[in-house]
């Protein structure tokens, strides 16, 4: 494996992605950030309320998942087979999900008090980009 710069970047932005992903699926109420940007603690939300934000807490894990896993799986792939769509997928594959999630969080940023972990998926993609970089080198 000759490609080192290149898949440790790329590991380490999936394992960002995996990390808020199993926060975000495990967690058994919403972040602090949520608690700021609504107004309320968790207990004075109503269940059904609790519930969609439980659900999208869920769906937005289940993604991040699925990306990190998919960065990961393909790096292994991209390092040993050397073929140039395989960079363009991580890319892809990642990019798609974490600007997803930081176009949500810019929202919850600019539209509430709430203030979510923006340098967190910042980073995520900051690692995944340089990562692609070095991967077509």
């Amino acid at each position: 494996m000759e490609n080192i710069t290149g898949t440790i970047l790329t590991l380490c932005g999936a394992a960002f992605s995996v990390v808020y992903a199993l926060v975000y699926l495990f967690r058994p109420k919403f972040m602090g950030y949520h608690s700021k940007a609504t107004g309320k603690k968790w207990e004075e939300i109503d269940k059904g309320m609790q519930t969609l934000v439980l659900a999208l807490m869920r769906a937005a894990g289940g993604g991040l998942l699925s990306a990190g896993i998919t960065m990961a799986f393909l790096q292994f792939q991209f390092n040993a087979h050397r073929q140039d769509w395989i960079a363009l997928a991580i890319l892809i594959s990642g990019g798609a999900m974490i600007l997803g999630s930081l176009f949500a969080v810019l929202m919850v940023r600019f539209k509430t008090p709430g203030r979510p972990p923006i340098p967190v998926i910042i980073a995520a993609l900051l690692l995944i980009v340089a990562g692609y970089f070095f991967n077509c080198q």
